[in-house]
């Protein structure tokens, strides 16, 4: 500020200086004496008189243009404003803010002097991505967010309102209630199972209930439709066995097809002979004769 001062009162002191010298100048050519001298070597001096007011108006004009490059180089005006305000000097005058960083803004603090980095603004508006700035081009990207919980059997997405990571468990439910529905772990496929019905009965057909999703256990139909045979089922197998059958082979049974009702005929082993006794092996349906000892007697 001290320099600033001296400097404005020595421009001043200037000027002061050569509108003294101007002044003079006219004093000395001019007045009474100027007057005399214009009488006694008249137009001649005259002339030269004129010649004295020509340079006073080049200087004249001389002065004025010092004075309007006092006010183009900033000594008066404005520029004592800014001076003033910046003291003495444009503190960004010769500032270098380049930070070499492209997702930067770089300025100067007109006030402060000091460099200003503003950060690029890539706000999308977009809870679900991370938004940042490319250091080498300048461009934002914007990287959806990371909700990947690497199980296959999930669906997984970003919450466009709370930000928040949802892993949902994947639906493999087919709608039917006799399947048995889950999800591989492996390939994220859906997987449905017949609902296991087996009773371990080789007699019984299995069966699901499509309405309840209840096991159903129905007897195997070994029924031939012949009145005469007996039928079951034996490990899976059906069996049919004649229903008038004995165990005793001496005895002959029929069926009638009609009614399925039995008859038993016995083997008849009478040899007509009063020495045997006669007899049927019921294990083997053979007659057998045994000496009675009544015909030894005679």
């Amino acid at each position: 500020m001290l320099l600033l001062a001296v400097l404005i009162v020595l421009l001043n002191l200037s000027d002061y200086i050569q509108s003294t010298e101007a002044t003079l100048q006219n004093q000395k050519h001019g007045g009474n004496g100027h007057a005399d001298n214009d009488k006694k070597h008249g137009g001649k001096h005259g002339e030269k008189h004129g010649k004295g007011d020509d340079d006073d108006k080049k200087h004249g004009e001389k002065h004025g243009k010092g004075d309007d490059d006092d006010k183009k180089h900033g000594r008066h005006g404005k520029g004592d404003d800014d001076d003033k305000k910046h003291g003495g000097k444009n503190p960004c005058k010769n500032a270098n803010c380049d930070d070499y960083d492209l997702c930067t803004d770089d300025s100067c603090d007109k006030h402060s002097g000091k460099c200003v980095y503003t950060a690029r603004e890539c706000d999308d508006y977009n809870a679900c991505t991370l938004d940042s700035c490319n250091p080498y081009t300048g461009e934002c990207t914007h990287t959806p967010a990371d909700c990947d919980d690497y199980n296959s059997c999930t669906e997984d997405r970003c919450d466009e309102y709370s930000a928040q990571c949802i892993n949902e468990e994947k639906s493999c439910d087919d709608y039917n209630l006799c399947t048995e529905d889950w999800c591989s772990p492996y390939s994220g496929d859906c997987k449905h199972d017949e609902k296991d019905c087996d009773d371990y009965n080789g007699c019984t057909l299995d069966s699901c209930d499509p309405s309840s999703g209840e096991c159903l256990y129905t007897s195997l139909d070994c029924d031939d439709y012949d009145l005469c045979t007996d039928d079951f089922c034996d490990f899976g197998y059906c069996t049919h066995t004649e229903s008038c059958r004995s165990d005793d082979l001496c005895v002959l049974s029929s069926c009638d097809p009609e009614d399925g009702s039995c008859s038993a005929i016995y083997q008849n082993c009478d040899d007509y002979d009063n020495c045997t006794d006669d007899t049927c092996n019921p294990e083997t349906g053979e007659c057998e004769f045994t000496n009675n000892g009544y015909c030894d007697s005679k």
